[in-house]
């Protein structure tokens, strides 16, 4: 796998560290063998690396689907804390949450978990892709704290049945029916929310 080489400078914007700490860090990195190093082309994760960082992230999800469906936190608000379980948890713990949580294949806004192949292959649309009259479960939102608070306040949930009654020309946002009632959808939030027809 080719993997992409990433400078001093982007991962400094990225991360809001200084360059001089960025630095320090890559040295350590080095010296464990998590990544290679090419002066001014940047760096890129060894196999080590990336293993390791696979299974820092996929310890996130987990956490992120155990604090939202087993504690009851909002999906927005998960992720201070995920980033402190994440690098406290032993492959014991992280084991015994995965059999707890029943082996999870999604995370609460529907992205699929890493290592979950069979979920990987799930292709949904974005939902203003659909045609008026047609039929749709909602199934994933893209993970960005506006949209996922936008979604909370609409009361909208990963598998609710929609239907789509009309296609705003003016606004473009859609309405769409649900058991509750319509929803009117702005605009701004319809490329990030994904559905499966039906």
């Amino acid at each position: 796998m080719v993997r992409k080489k990433i400078s001093n400078k982007n991962i400094s914007e990225a991360l809001g560290v200084s360059p001089p700490s960025v630095s320090e860090m890559i040295s350590k990195l080095l010296k464990d063998e998590y990544i290679d190093y090419i002066s001014y082309k940047g760096v890129t994760l060894t196999e080590l690396g990336f293993k390791s960082a696979m299974g820092i992230k996929r310890m996130h999800l987990l956490w992120e689907v155990f604090l939202v469906e087993k504690l009851g936190y909002n999906w927005e608000d998960v992720h201070e804390e995920v980033e402190i379980l994440e690098h406290v948890t032993s492959p014991k713990l992280e084991k015994a949450l995965d059999k707890y949580l029943d082996n999870p294949k999604f995370r609460p806004n529907g992205i699929s978990i890493i290592g979950r192949g069979e979920a990987e292959s799930i292709v949904y649309i974005p939902i203003r892709d659909l045609s008026k009259g047609e039929r749709a479960a909602v199934r994933k939102f893209h993970d960005d704290k506006d949209i996922l608070q936008y979604i909370n306040k609409m009361n909208f949930k990963i598998g609710d049945k929609i239907n789509l009654i009309k296609k705003d020309i003016d606004s473009k946002n859609l309405i769409i029916a649900k058991d509750e009632g319509e929803i009117d959808l702005e605009s701004k939030f319809i490329n990030n929310i994904y559905v499966q027809q039906l």
